[in-house]
Order: C-alpha cells, then sequence, then structure tokens
C-alpha cells in the first residue's frame, strides 16, 4: 500500500509568483520520490484543477487563482477524500483552520514560519 498525499497549494493574492514558483521546485524535488495529489485553493478549492502528480513526472508551475485565503477549503476537501496526509504550502496569511482528520503540515517562507498569523503545534517548515 502507497500513502496517499495531499498538498494543497495557497494560491490566494498574497503569495506571490516568487513563492509559488519556489513552492512548484519542493514539488518537482518530491515527485523524484513519491506520487501525491495537487489540490490548489484560495478561499476555495478549484477541483477542476486537482490533480495527481505521477512519480517522474515534471511539471510547469502554473497560477489558477488569485483570491483571499481560507484553510477550511483544502482541509475539508482532504478531510472528505481518502488520504493519509496533508501538506499545506503557503504564506500562512489566514485564521488558523479546524482539525484535519489525517496529520498535517505547513510549508512557507522563513519570515511566515517565524511570523505566522495563527498559532498550530502542527509542523512547519520553511522553505526558500
Amino acid at each position: 500500500r502507497t500513502a496517499r498525499i495531499a498538498i494543497s497549494i495557497d494560491q490566494s493574492g498574497s503569495v506571490s509568483d516568487q513563492m509559488l514558483n519556489a513552492f512548484f521546485n519542493e514539488l518537482s524535488n518530491l515527485a523524484k520520490y513519491a506520487e501525491f495529489t495537487v489540490v490548489p485553493f484560495d478561499d476555495r478549492v478549484f477541483e477542476d484543477k486537482v490533480y495527481t502528480w505521477k512519480k517522474g513526472e515534471k511539471k510547469k508551475w502554473e497560477r489558477v487563482l488569485y483570491g483571499g485565503t481560507c484553510f477550511e477549503a483544502p482541509t475539508d476537501y482532504v478531510n472528505k477524500g481518502k488520504f493519509d496526509g496533508h501538506i499545506v504550502l503557503t504564506d500562512m496569511c489566514a485564521p488558523k483552520p479546524k482539525a484535519s482528520k489525517v496529520q498535517r503540515m505547513w510549508m512557507t517562507d522563513s519570515y511566515n514560519a517565524k511570523n505566522p498569523y495563527f498559532k498550530t503545534t502542527e509542523k512547519v517548515i520553511a522553505v526558500d
């Protein structure tokens, strides 16, 4: 059995193209080792753009949303799905979401890791 991992990518207006590009670079590295589901969101999940990034695939980064930020949307999406883990790539600039049914971790830049909008006991990793 292989773990099913959801990776939600914050594409809200507060996430710069530079940060979004850095997120996709991290995903390109992860794709060398694993397959995962990409979940683009801002204040909602853009379900038409959810896709599986297969192991070994190369993809170009793409912005599909520009709205506000709500972490409830990707949390609800993952909670309703059959996922084993959830990674949220974000600038952390929104209120703390409800609890996740699966283990959740956050990836952001070093500034937002040190100065998050909300406090969490979940793992927060800085990528620059």
